[in-house]
């Protein structure tokens, strides 16, 4: 339960913090917004638990280059991710020029 006196929803802080938590991960955030999602997250225990589950999957599958992930495999990956929005075609134009997620390079 977010703070009395919050500008914002919980639901509506929610929704921000997964669409910028890629960006909180890659430390690319502003200050002022990094303040705020770290305020969030001292809050709400299913978005803590969220990004969580993010650092997790890096650090298992980070280690993978663009050569140790099957095309048809990284298409399917990429679909489900993508699709995975509210409504059809949420994922449209969401994701890297390719359509692919970011992996380390062989070597990294």
């Amino acid at each position: 339960m977010t703070r009395s006196g919050s500008r914002f929803r919980r639901s509506a802080d929610c929704r921000e913090v997964l669409g910028l938590a890629t960006d909180y991960l890659e430390e690319a955030l502003p200050a002022r917004r990094r303040r705020r999602f770290d305020s969030h997250l001292a809050e709400c225990a299913g978005c803590l638990g969220y990004l969580e589950q993010m650092r997790a999957t890096i650090n298992a599958l980070g280690c993978l280059g663009a050569d140790d992930i099957p095309e048809r495999v990284l298409r399917g990956l990429c679909g489900s991710f993508l699709g995975a929005g509210a409504g059809a075609g949420a994922g449209a134009g969401a994701g890297p020029d390719s359509g692919r997620p970011p992996v380390a390079k062989s070597g990294q």
